[in-house]
């Protein structure tokens, strides 16, 4: 996977918004949450996970790229998940 197309793959995940242009940066849910640096020649992503601060990942080679965006996927998937069952349960305690 290139840059370019882990760039591509970012852009395509529900949820997470380019809020800039070159470099891109990501948010979700309205807050920062991705950006790249380049270190040396070598791409990281810096990631807010959590509630904490941004993590560094490495982004530099096609393993450290689809790492990155499976775990930024999987993030961003549980988060909607739990927001959506959170909504669910709101709309059962007013029927009631």
């Amino acid at each position: 996977m290139t840059h370019e197309a882990l760039v591509d793959a970012l852009r395509s995940v529900e949820g997470l918004v380019d809020v800039s242009g070159d470099p891109p940066i990501f948010h979700f849910r309205s807050r920062p949450f991705l950006h790249f640096h380049d270190r040396d020649g070598h791409a990281y992503a810096d990631v807010k996970f959590g509630s904490g601060d941004f993590e560094p990942m490495w982004a530099s080679t096609p393993q450290e790229r689809l790492e990155l965006l499976g775990r930024v996927i999987d993030h961003v998937e549980r988060l909607t998940q739990s927001r959506k069952a959170d909504r669910r349960g709101q709309g059962d305690r007013r029927r009631k």
